[in-house]
């Protein structure tokens, strides 16, 4: 993909947020959440061809089951969201390059308590596209586990939107960029055993 192409998947997430924010005005905030998702999945998919497009998927909860390309791509910007949270949180301290068991620690304990990390995670166990799901279909089997599409607010869409505007800002910031290439790829080592 050319940088054109990126141009204009960049455009067309931009378009899906304007207009999930205008549903969020009228309180339709199942279908706006879906469409930030889809958004979201955008950016993934020019995160990915930025790093190179690995050639395994990863796989979910099910045996033999791989997961879909759209957690694939949400799984690439949640790596690069927990990466731009750490660079922030813990820049300074890495590039000095003093590593101990101290700030190993530190920055297992960030990625897994910040709210990047809990992201992260919840992307990982196949929440995000889940709850995308019912937002826009009826399932049976959803409604027995008691998601609702009711269950959407206006809160879980700005910190959507916000994701959006992260991960769009953290495209440019190279370091960014690496660390969170190399968190996407140990997640995908991880799932492949």
């Amino acid at each position: 993909m050319d940088s054109t192409s990126q141009t204009a998947i960049i455009a067309n997430a931009a378009r899906l947020l304007k207009d999930a924010k205008l549903l969020v005005d009228h309180e339709r905030y199942a279908s706006a959440f879906a469409l930030s998702v889809l958004a979201l999945e955008e950016i993934g998919k020019v995160v990915l061809d930025l790093w190179g497009k690995p050639v395994a998927l990863p796989k979910v909860s099910k045996p033999n089951k791989r997961s879909s390309a759209h957690v694939k791509k949400q799984a690439a910007v949640s790596s690069l969201l927990l990466a731009d949270s750490v660079t922030k949180e813990l820049g300074e301290v890495i590039t000095s390059g003093a590593v101990d068991d101290v700030l190993v620690e530190r920055v297992a304990r960030f990625m897994h308590d910040s709210d990047s990390g809990r992201f992260h995670w919840l992307v990982g166990i196949g929440a995000v596209d889940k709850t995308k799901q019912v937002a826009l279909y009826h399932d049976d089997l959803y409604a027995a586990t008691g998601l609702s599409p009711e269950g959407f607010d206006g809160a879980d869409l700005e910190k959507l939107f916000s994701r959006c505007r992260l991960a769009v800002a953290a495209v440019s910031d190279q370091r960014v960029m690496r660390v969170g290439k190399a968190i996407y790829e140990v997640q995908l080592q991880k799932a492949l055993r």
